[in-house]
């Protein structure tokens, strides 16, 4: 089976150093730009992070890549993302009649499946079953991808539901949906994460101590200003030359001005995650219910995490299921070979030769591969000791990550955003385009998307896309000149872009999906179910940053927003809000120093910039992602 290529440096994990200075981060005290390393056994210090596509350094570096996939591996995914939105598929696959239903529906379907791809099929959802069963994770599309239906128990998604019915929300921020997802005049937020951000120049940090979740509004106007970091990271010598080529994109995927706050995590000795800072625009007070219920998500949240962030360690964790050698086509009728196209009289070569692959890619067909029989390219350790004694090939143990053994001692940082859409008959629907969140200097290595309430909003997709190593198409035997079984067979073209669109799965209520940030994704149109109706929709994202570095987070800086200063407590019993008063009135109520705590207003200021810096950086992305070019 095709595989990604061993990096050149290996990645490399590790638990919290001795010694780690917890106050010096990147920004403060560390260059904006900071990179861990650790040493390999030769002695060698290499980067020290998960890959992301984020960076064009990972890019160039084949990093990001997964392995390039076959039209008809495409189509095997399809059936297998229907196959497993039914409710109890990892039950029902293992009945022999439902099992035989199955590859019926599956040769019956318009996805060109053949019987062998049909047996794969189920022998590789019988295989995963085991592990949905155990961790809740289920890994189709390479990266990995995780989705799960299991993984929050329903009682969990209830009390969940009612505490945000409850909750106050603000308009979504105004920017062009299309260009980021950070919001639309149907988005309302609960906990928006583009407001209050760390504003380099502006926001207070703590130099001597860090913050817990019960001293938190104790420290609102404490600590230092943070300078501004000098510029760091890549520049336009460092990068792919499509990306350096374009004039308009403005290079800075590392921000100098704001960065968003994640909060911490911690792991107890009972085993069991807690967040123990204050979550940005979160009160701690107010909504400790709702710190309460984000605990219990976050430990049914690791599995998922675990199995989303093995590929990032495990080098030869991915993997192609139809493999392609030979480029061989059908051949055609006499009366087709009779149509080939003859030079014509002053044409040019060139001219011919766009004629005579006009007409092949009409009339030659490739012979398309088929898979072989499945078998599972690596194993959990906890289901080496279920491998027969007899087993006929041999089998490898996988380098899973472990996110408590690996990183509890250093725990964790997450940025909760929860929002909700709110959809009105004639509305236009609500998507995204293709993109990464985040932005360098934030570290984001996964996301996770949970809609755990919903009316009469139509189960909506999110579409994955990849970057396709494509270096083994090389070794593809075909005739000099034909690019035809590219298109055919891969769905690429010679001179353009290695990305695929490898699937799509459906954001349906109590289901969560997990991305790497090696891959982009989009979401698909929302739309009313009822078009008559109003509906809505409520939705958790989680980033989660990388565990191999430590970023400036609510355990540093503490609380920004004035409104939650006693003072404004206190104005609050003779005003509705204290945002409505005049600037000058609030500086003076308020106690305010230096333009310190932030009101409503300058927040606002201080999110549309960052947004428009945002909307530059997923431009120069979604360049960068695309800059690898087929050339077999």
């Amino acid at each position: 089976m095709f595989q990604s290529p061993p990096r050149t440096e290996p990645f490399k994990t590790g638990v919290l150093p001795a010694g780690e200075n917890r106050l010096e981060l990147p920004g403060y005290g560390l260059p904006i730009d900071y990179i861990p390393v650790k040493m390999n056994v030769y002695g060698v210090q290499n980067k020290s992070l998960f890959p992301t596509s984020l960076d064009d350094r990972d890019i160039q570096k084949g990093y990001a890549d997964q392995p390039v996939q076959t039209l008809r591996e495409i189509k095997m995914l399809k059936f297998m993302e229907y196959l497993t939105d039914r409710p109890r598929w990892f039950e029902e696959i293992f009945d022999p009649d439902i099992a035989d239903q199955w590859k019926k529906e599956a040769l019956e379907s318009d996805c060109d499946i053949t019987p062998n791809m049909a047996d794969w099929i189920i022998d590789e959802l019988c295989f995963k079953a085991k592990i949905y069963e155990r961790t809740g994770a289920l890994c189709l599309y390479n990266g990995d991808v995780v989705k799960s239906d299991i993984a929050v128990p329903e009682s969990l998604r209830h009390r969940l539901t009612d505490a945000v019915r409850r909750m106050p929300t603000i308009s979504g921020d105004p920017i062009d949906p299309h260009a980021i997802p950070f919001g639309s005049s149907k988005q309302r937020d609960v906990i928006p994460v583009a407001m209050y951000p760390l504003v380099f120049g502006r926001s207070r940090i703590l130099p001597d101590r860090l913050l817990s979740l019960d001293d938190a509004l104790d420290a609102i106007k404490q600590g230092e200003t943070i300078p501004c970091p000098e510029s760091g990271g890549l520049t336009r010598e460092d990068m792919a030359w499509r990306v350096a080529a374009r004039s308009d994109l403005k290079i800075k995927p590392f921000s100098t001005e704001f960065q968003l706050l994640p909060c911490e995590a911690s792991l107890g000795d009972d085993g069991k995650w807690r967040v123990s800072t204050y979550i940005n625009n979160l009160h701690p007070v107010e909504n400790k219910n709702l710190y309460l219920l984000f605990d219990e998500y976050i430990n049914c949240m690791i599995p998922l995490w675990n199995s989303c962030l093995t590929p990032m360690k495990d080098m030869l964790h991915s993997r192609a299921r139809i493999e392609y050698h030979d480029v061989k086509y059908h051949p055609m009728p006499k009366e087709v070979v009779a149509t080939r196209p003859q030079p014509s009289q002053g044409e040019t070569d060139y001219e011919y030769s766009l004629r005579l692959d006009e007409w092949r890619a009409r009339n030659c067909r490739v012979v398309q591969p088929d898979c072989d029989r499945f078998r599972p390219w690596a194993l959990p350790s906890w289901m080496m000791q279920h491998i027969p004694q007899d087993q006929p090939y041999p089998v490898r143990i996988e380098q899973a990550c472990d996110i408590n053994q690996e990183y509890g001692e250093r725990g964790l940082q997450l940025i909760f955003r929860l929002m909700k859409i709110e959809l009105n008959p004639g509305d236009d629907a609500f998507e995204s385009d293709w993109h990464v969140e985040g932005q360098l200097n934030e570290h984001i290595c996964a996301i996770s998307v949970y809609v755990f309430d919903s009316d009469n909003i139509k189960s909506h997709p999110v579409r994955i896309r990849q970057i396709a190593e494509t270096g083994y198409l090389a070794h593809v035997r075909h005739d000099p000149g034909d690019s035809l079984w590219l298109k055919q067979v891969f769905g690429l073209e010679r001179g353009q872009p290695s990305v695929q669109v490898v699937g799509e799965m459906d954001c349906t209520p109590g289901r969560n999906l997990v991305f790497p940030s090696t891959l982009q994704h989009k979401v698909l149109p929302w739309a009313l179910d009822d078009p008559s109706k109003s509906g809505h929709a409520s939705i958790l994202m989680t980033y989660l940053i990388d565990p191999n570095i430590r970023i400036i987070s609510t355990a540093n800086v503490p609380p920004q927003r004035a409104d939650w200063t006693p003072e404004a407590r206190e104005l609050c019993d003779y005003h509705d809000t204290v945002d409505k008063l005049p600037p000058e009135m609030q500086d003076r109520m308020l106690d305010r120093k230096d333009g310190f705590p932030f009101t409503v207003q300058e927040s606002v200021c201080f999110r549309d910039k960052m947004v428009e810096e945002r909307i530059n950086f997923t431009k120069y992305q979604r360049v960068a992602f695309e800059s690898n070019l087929v050339f077999p």
